[in-house]
């Protein structure tokens, strides 16, 4: 019994060996391609994320949420300076990004928080993090008295307070 997947089955100079022999070669380049495409891909990707032209925040699945003192659904995506905090309560989905500064003043005071207005980040494990995302931007409504929100660091938590005195722990 002749199998069409192997030329050779056939007689020399068959029309179904010819036909074989084609589309195995055609499959050959087109793995080829496939193969050089997902290199390059791989290379560029790389090339941006040593750059810091791209960085990364993933999912912290240690940390939990707290509006004044009780626990609420939501997740904490970050890196080594940012971070995206979003809560996820029923109608006050919204997310917040912290920006580390690297020391805690006498205060406990270790960065500053800017609003993200509507947007709110997706439920992914990585978030990609370019000059233009997330839109998250710092205007002059956001700011507390100080000029700016700022982050308190609390042991092992972290705390911001908005506009309207809600208080917001992130529990490390």
């Amino acid at each position: 019994m002749q199998t069409l997947t192997n030329p050779k089955s056939f007689p020399p100079n068959s029309a179904v060996a010819e036909v074989v022999a084609r589309e195995t070669a055609m499959v050959k380049r087109r793995f080829a391609l496939v193969a050089v495409t997902l290199v390059v891909v791989a290379l560029a990707v790389v090339w941006m994320v040593r750059s810091g032209k791209v960085a990364y925040l993933s999912l912290d699945r240690h940390s939990t949420i707290r509006v004044n003192g009780t626990p609420v659904p939501g997740e904490i995506l970050s890196n080594k300076f940012k971070a995206i905090v979003t809560r996820r309560d029923k109608g006050k989905q919204h997310s917040y990004q912290l920006f580390f500064e690297g020391d805690t003043d006498f205060t406990g005071d270790m960065g500053f928080i800017v609003d993200c207005g509507q947007w709110v980040a997706p439920h992914l494990p990585l978030l990609p993090e370019i000059s233009n995302y997330p839109p998250c931007k710092r205007s002059f409504g956001d700011v507390s008295n100080t000029g700016r929100w700022p982050l308190i660091d609390k042991g092992k938590s972290m705390q911001f307070v908005l506009k309207d005195q809600t208080t917001i722990t992130i529990d490390r």
